[in-house]
């Protein structure tokens, strides 16, 4: 007996330094991931989303996966890319534009409408702004510095932000390209999901599958079908900053606010260009752009039964908080999986409970 106690501590010791090895292992392992974690995820999504038409495609290639996922990925990576490059140019030329004008003092700014001052909010500051700069540009410029110097660095503060999601974008796709062709690694998901879940492993993953394709169709595909054609008439319209509206439109799709705010601002403007007949025009093509996710949803979405608003609202808050642009897509689906599986287990746990009643009460009865 005096000898078992030094041979317990020293096993105590073992498993102690081995489970501190296993942990230090697991540290160092996640903090290497730790950037390539939401790239990670979003590629996992996106493989899930794209796997029926890679499918597809492989089929008729003949079973040529590797052929079919570089299509795949090719194509959307067009899709991302050209509308980026618009995007800079059209900044680049305004800037270009901008910075000629001012050294050669030809910068002219229009007079502004008196139907200005009738905007909500901010009617009044904007036509004194503006007035200030139509009539003397530099004193303008001199008695708004600060400000314009705080929006300057928001404003490039926001294109590094959504440079490094575009690039995180690019990655997750290349990534998601892998995962589509990788049995192993499909495998790997598979059983990493059924062994954290035990028996309810095919009931969790058939939930997480499910969720990831209605959130995509019923939230963020009818978000990006909305602001493509918010896109057409804010360029069609000429309105400045038009690739800058496009992203806010996007956002506010995808938060299920609408772009109703982009478009009354817009609206304002047109018709303080005093073109009353394009401005009708366009007027009416906003609102039916606006409305149009009323129509896109019960098309994409049919009757699958979506995770309530709050849900993806605070998803999207939060993603965007935590990862910025990437997080808009990545947060509501994440937290809608999450909440998924969470009623599915209370509703696991509720039906199980009237069973324990009936145990217990016919044991007080043999009692």
């Amino acid at each position: 007996m005096e000898n078992s106690n030094p041979y317990k501590s020293r096993q105590l010791f073992e498993v102690i330094l081995q489970l501190g090895i296993v942990f230090l292992i697991l540290g160092f392992c996640i903090k290497l991931l730790l950037p390539f974690m939401m790239p990670i995820v979003w590629a996992i999504i996106l493989a899930i989303i794209l796997y029926p038409g890679f499918n597809f495609l492989q089929k008729k290639l003949g079973g040529r996966k590797s052929l079919a996922s570089f299509l795949i990925i090719v194509v959307i990576l067009i899709i991302i890319i050209t509308p980026t490059v618009i995007f800079v140019n059209s900044v680049t030329e305004t800037i270009t534009e901008l910075k000629a004008g001012v050294e050669n003092g030809t910068l002219k700014v229009a007079t502004p409408g008196q139907n200005i001052k009738e905007w909500p909010l901010i009617g009044d500051k904007a036509y004194d702004f503006l007035y200030a700069l139509s009539t003397d540009l530099e004193a303008g410029v001199m008695q708004y510095k600060e400000q314009i110097v705080e929006l300057s660095k928001k404003l490039l503060g926001g294109v590094l932000s959504s440079t490094v999601a575009l690039l995180q974008v690019i990655l997750s796709i290349i990534i998601a390209g892998v995962l589509m062709v990788s049995t192993s690694a499909q495998n790997l998901a598979v059983n990493f999901i059924k062994r954290i879940a035990g028996k309810s492993g095919e009931e969790v993953l058939n939930i997480s599958v499910s969720t990831i394709f209605q959130v995509f169709k019923g939230i963020l595909g009818v978000a990006i079908i909305q602001t493509l054609i918010q896109a057409v008439g804010l360029f069609g319209c000429g309105v400045p900053f038009a690739g800058v509206l496009t992203l806010l439109c996007l956002m506010l799709s995808i938060i299920q606010v609408g772009p109703i705010i982009i478009n009354l601002g817009v609206i304002a403007y047109l018709f303080s260009l005093d073109n009353t007949t394009a401005a009708i025009g366009w007027t009416i093509f906003f609102i039916f752009s606006g409305l149009s996710d009323n129509v896109l949803k019960p098309l994409l979405l049919g009757k699958g039964a979506l995770v309530p608003m709050l849900v993806i609202f605070l998803g999207v808050i939060g993603g965007f908080m935590m990862s910025g642009f990437v997080g808009l897509f990545v947060g509501p689906i994440i937290f809608s999986i999450g909440y998924k599986l969470f009623i599915a287990w209370l509703n696991d746990t509720t039906e199980s409970v009237p069973d324990a009643a009936v145990n217990t009460s016919t044991i007080g009865e043999i009692d």
